[in-house]
């Protein structure tokens, strides 16, 4: 596997190599991958994924001299399967791409069904090569270690695989202590610094409470989460006022909870209340408890309760766009975020403290619009990017191909990874590496609300990821991961599904003039037989 195994070749017994040894070409493996990379013109954000997988690059290169890796970052999924699907045609197309299994299965004849290569006596699971490049077992990528319940899930046959496991998100509740712990009249935290070198310039203004304001408990259900949210309109008068409530477009610049994702927020709600959404082929959301779950949404949106983040206010930074929900829980003008159990990792702002829960369960009796006493089921979406592989005329690319990820998704980077993004790590074995058990032990750490060094700063982001890996085991725990099924067919594809979902709740989010029961009905049954026709052909 490296070009000294060839040399060592007629000395050693029972030592395999690859076809490619008698070769002296390099060979490329080209990864697009959905992060940042610093450039000239983009010298600042965060890097720290595309820095970190660099460094697993030159480790695995410097095991195999003749394996050149080669990832281009694109820091979007979608730009990502945009880019594949145009090299269909094309032919111009890499070894590897992070991509969501919606995606993955529009691909085609071009994926490589790795389980090939799963048991290969070169490169399987469970192998690896030494200093001398004598192929070894490896305990660190064995199979059995690995989550693959949502490939299973998500294709239903776990002999065959689009798409390997990668790293894994969910999402949780976070909210802001400071605010929940106030009581009595005053501000919730304190005001931060204005200095830009600060937290980004993400200045928090602490909220003040009215002398009303007693303690609030964390809401466990959607009931729960909206009469907070209400409570907290009542005594927080001057930051949910109607003048610092909307922007002069009708966007938030308040909001007591936003729901980052609309996507998310419409299937994990159809799925805890059994909700038709999709079958395993076609769409099936046109029907009446959608209908009626959108038609409450949207009552409560109006109320100006809940929001996506494309109903927030616009950037401060790049003004054509939406602001980061995360910023806005930084500027003190949310309160209850549900957003990626990653996000943790920016709520590091000077002035208030957060903490990280189990999502709201929603039943239909939490939604007033049905009458009904069903609780529902606590659900929590499975999600984080996977990788496709793709076929080459050359075995002995594929080969390394496969191998470069067996590495990349071993016990001890699998872990590293996790530790410097916040992405669950894909391996059980990996949750034992001090790399991540720091951070589950950091969970425990009281948090302060200032946070005006990189060192203080440092351990709110360690405190907010330990809490959101314990929020994962308690999901794994307590059974609540689900995925979506994912299919593509002459009924629509699960991919075209989403984006249809997404947009039908942000078309309806997004509609100023619907306040009446009769307009807000008429929107949605037109808003959904649009999205479901537009699903249906996709």
């Amino acid at each position: 596997m490296k070009k000294t195994l060839c040399s060592l070749l007629a000395l050693a017994t029972g030592v395999l190599v690859l076809n490619s040894c008698t070769k002296t070409d390099k060979i490329e493996i080209v990864w697009w991958n959905d992060y940042a990379q610093p450039t000239e013109k983009n010298p600042t954000g965060d890097f720290s994924r595309y820095e970190y997988v660099e460094g697993v690059i030159e480790d695995y290169e410097a095991l195999h001299p003749n394996v050149k890796i080669v990832q281009q970052a694109y820091d979007d999924y979608d730009a990502i399967a945009e880019q594949v699907r145009n090299g269909l045609s094309s032919h111009v197309l890499p070894n590897i791409a992070s991509v969501y299994p919606d995606d993955a299965v529009t691909f085609g004849d071009a994926v490589l069904h790795a389980s090939k290569y799963f048991d290969d006596a070169e490169v399987g699971f469970g192998k690896t090569v030494d200093a001398s490049g004598k192929i070894i077992d490896d305990e660190k990528s064995l199979k059995s270690d690995i989550d693959f319940n949502s490939e299973k899930t998500s294709y239903g046959d776990e002999k065959d695989f689009l798409t390997l496991p990668y790293s894994r998100s969910t999402e949780g509740l976070f909210i802001n202590d400071s605010v929940f712990e106030k009581v009595g009249e005053g501000a919730a935290g304190h005001t931060a610094s204005e200095d830009p070198a600060l937290n980004g310039g993400e200045q928090y203004i602490a909220p003040v409470a009215a002398s009303s304001k007693s303690a609030y408990e964390v809401p466990t259900d959607w009931t729960e989460m909206i009469d907070l949210a209400r409570q907290m309109m009542v005594d927080f008068p001057d930051t949910f006022s109607e003048e610092n409530r909307y922007d002069e477009d009708g966007n938030f610049k308040a909001v007591p909870i936003c729901y980052d994702s609309a996507d998310n927020l419409f299937i994990s709600l159809c799925k805890m209340m059994n909700i038709d959404y999709t079958s395993l082929t076609a769409p099936t959301f046109n029907n009446d408890d959608v209908k009626n779950m959108l038609i409450q949404l949207k009552k409560w949106n109006n109320e100006g309760l809940i929001c996506t983040k494309n109903q927030l206010t616009w950037s401060k930074t790049s003004p054509e766009y939406h602001a980061y929900s995360t910023s806005m829980v930084n500027y003190g003008s949310v309160f209850m975020l549900i957003s990626s159990s990653t996000s943790g990792m920016y709520l590091f702002a000077d002035g208030y403290k957060a903490s990280v829960h189990p999502t709201a369960t929603a039943g239909k009796k939490d939604f007033p619009i049905f009458n009904s006493t069903d609780a529902g089921t606590h659900q929590a979406i499975a999600q984080g990017p996977s990788l496709v592989l793709f076929r080459n005329a050359k075995t002995e690319v594929e080969k390394y191909t496969f191998d470069f990820y067996k590495f990349l998704t071993n016990t001890d980077n699998s872990a590293g990874l996790a530790a410097t993004t916040g992405y669950f790590p894909i391996r059980q074995s990996s949750n034992s590496t001090p790399a991540v058990q720091n951070l589950i032990k950091a969970a425990d750490n009281e948090v302060s609300e200032t946070s005006t060094t990189a060192e203080t700063q440092q351990a709110k982001k360690d405190t907010y990821l330990g809490q959101s890996y314990k929020l994962n085991q308690e999901y794994l725990t307590e059974g609540c991961y689900f995925s979506a099924p994912v299919f593509d067919n002459k009924t629509g594809s699960s991919a075209g599904c989403r984006d249809a979902v997404g947009a039908l709740v942000n078309t309806i989010l997004n509609d100023h003039s619907a306040k009446t029961d009769e307009q807000i009905k008429t929107l949605v049954d037109q808003a959904v037989a649009s999205a479901f026709s537009q699903a249906a052909n996709s």
